[in-house]
């Protein structure tokens, strides 16, 4: 059996079409229909658990990457999994830990970052070393959630921590966290997804050690390119307080999603090119011009509009938009087997 994309080339540009039409349709119902308070209050946070919980799935519950119907059914796990556990988590931080209720939401974000980053990446980086003596995926994906829960804890709750949730709350590292760590979760999806194949041809001494190196990386570089972003924005918006800054450095994060998305899962990804180092390079432009590409059409030409409502330019729609195109295209891809998108041919008997 082969799997084949419809349209080749531009299968990528049919699949952004499709999943643009259907973020607009759920963004605009969320904010013309149910209103204000509902989307922040609910659909922001609900849309965080549902991405926490898709790549939960991706990685410890996997699905035969193949195109069918049935991968529906994982979609519905995945909503109504983030509703509970959206539901579950606000009461364990107000109720058992003790979190002020104004700031429930923003430990919520917290954890939806943790899971982001923790449910990949003992995968991405260490390539399962970490998890391995655990024998059942259940076990790896209930392990890391503990472990995020406890990691949770100094870096949102405990009083003296980096947040202090209950003792004196700190917004602006709040937001400094959020922005930065948003750029980690970046550069470890560039090296599961751009940079992949190069770092098959890197020797590394262990599976550990490439995963301490990694991952190292990924907070270097990660932390540096939030700080750029910060500085970008402190050039043309000096008097914004520090922390809409960093706010807005979190919205810049998630522009990587979509290119790196799309062009790694709805394109021959420059696979064309036999030259790894090549390639990579190839890959990296195309994704870092997208990026500046995205972010220009969103700010320039979407967001004026006011198809979304009327917004202080760092507080527009670019996360939730951002995020909804882009885990559809994951998960159509994860449970769907990018179902419709694709074309089987059935090899005949003797051919390879």
């Amino acid at each position: 059996m082969e799997i084949e994309l419809r349209w080749k080339n531009c299968t990528w540009i049919m699949a952004l079409l499709a999943w643009a039409v259907f973020a607009f349709a759920v963004l605009i119902w969320s904010w013309h229909l149910m209103g204000e308070v509902w989307h922040k209050s609910y659909f922001i946070p609900i849309l965080g658990y549902y991405v926490f919980v898709s790549i939960c799935q991706s990685h410890y519950f996997k699905a035969t990457m193949t195109p069918n119907w049935e991968g529906l059914l994982r979609q519905w796990v995945s909503l109504s999994s983030a509703v509970f556990i959206f539901i579950i988590h606000g009461w364990i931080m107000r109720h058992i830990i003790g979190v002020p209720e104004k700031l429930i939401m923003a430990g919520q974000f917290i954890f939806i970052v943790l899971g982001f980053f923790f449910f990949g990446w003992d995968d991405f980086l260490f390539k399962g070393q970490l998890s391995k003596w655990i024998k059942h995926d259940s076990l790896k994906a209930l392990f890391w959630y503990m472990i995020m829960w406890l990691v949770w804890y100094p870096l949102f709750a405990m009083d003296g921590g980096i947040c202090s949730a209950l003792g004196k709350f700190d917004g602006l590292t709040f937001n400094w966290l959020l922005g930065s760590f948003q750029w980690v979760i970046m550069m470890s999806m560039m090296i599961a997804i751009t940079w992949n194949d190069f770092l098959e041809t890197v020797s590394f001494p262990s599976n550990y050690v490439r995963g301490i190196l990694l991952f190292a990386f990924c907070l270097i570089a990660g932390f540096i390119i939030a700080y750029l972003c910060y500085s970008g924005i402190n050039i043309f918006a000096p008097d914004l307080k520090a922390s809409e800054k960093w706010h807005h450095v979190l919205y810049m994060g998630t522009y990587p999603l979509i290119p790196m998305i799309l062009f790694g899962v709805y394109s021959n990804h420059f696979n064309h090119i036999q030259d790894i180092k090549k390639k990579t390079l190839a890959r990296t432009a195309f994704v870092v011009a997208m990026i500046v590409t995205g972010y220009l059409i969103f700010h320039y030409v979407i967001a004026p509009t006011n198809v979304f409502g009327e917004h202080h330019w760092v507080h527009h729609f670019d996360l939730a938009f951002n995020f909804t195109i882009a885990i559809m295209l994951l998960t159509h891809h994860w449970f769907n087997g990018r179902l419709g998108f694709v074309t089987v041919r059935m090899r005949e008997p003797g051919t390879s």
